[in-house]
């Protein structure tokens, strides 16, 4: 499995696809390309951090049908946490 890193900004809205368990869509737009993005691990709180144009930094890998699975994010939000 191959492994990669990148930067860019949140392209979408960031979409729930399914709930069991929760999977979260959005399109990550980089300098050279777009990628179909999925979110499985900590679902929620990125739902709850993200933003569409808001800058982020996933790392991951991609399935049988080229969707980049993210395993770790930073996601750059107005959102304090407390």
């Amino acid at each position: 499995m191959e492994y990669i890193s990148l930067k860019g900004t949140i392209n979408s809205a960031v979409k729930v696809i399914s709930f069991t368990p929760y999977l979260v869509r959005f399109e990550l737009k980089t300098n050279e390309q777009s990628y179909n993005c999925l979110v499985a691990k900590d679902a929620l709180n990125f739902i709850y951090m993200a933003e569409e144009a808001a800058p982020i930094s996933i790392f991951g890998h991609f399935n049988k049908r080229k969707q980049l699975v993210v395993d770790k994010y930073h996601v750059q939000s107005g959102v304090l946490a407390r």
